[in-house]
């Protein structure tokens, strides 16, 4: 009778989706986390998280820093930035800083303080991380005679 969105479907693919990393409750982290794959943060992180594929932030975290990925799920706590195409701030969620979406959802409960800007621009970021490790390749490599 009742129809799933479009947007739950999603929320809960990335839910299901395959976790490459997993910071755990406790774990404590200061520094930049980059990667092509996706990533559940359920401990502390002081610094930005860029991961392709998705990010997942469960009830204990809390982020201090810039978040961008494709697809990110907030159950914890952000203040910073966030860049994303699809974003979804559960009940337990709370985001302080501004974001840039191509398409939110929030929960009953869920709460956000910042600008919002919503954009029709695809986030790119399989592409950018691609042109980096290529970067990074090329500048590894030595030249034979």
């Amino acid at each position: 009778m009742f129809n799933k969105s479009k947007s739950e479907k999603n929320s809960k693919s990335l839910a299901n989706m395959p976790i490459d990393t997993v910071i755990a409750e406790g774990i404590s982290i200061k520094g930049d986390i980059i990667g092509s794959g996706a990533i559940r943060i359920d401990g502390k992180v002081e610094g930005n998280v860029e991961l392709s594929k998705g990010i997942i932030l469960g009830e204990k975290a809390e982020i201090i820093g810039k978040l961008k990925s494709i697809d990110i799920i907030v159950y914890g706590k952000l203040i910073g930035d966030l860049e994303c195409r699809d974003l979804y701030i559960m009940e337990s969620g709370r985001l302080e800083g501004n974001l840039t979406v191509n398409r939110f959802s929030v929960e009953m409960g869920g709460k956000y303080s910042g600008n919002l800007k919503m954009t029709d621009n695809e986030i790119n970021l399989k592409q950018k991380l691609e042109e980096k490790k290529m970067k990074s390749d090329s500048d590894h490599e030595t030249v034979s005679s």
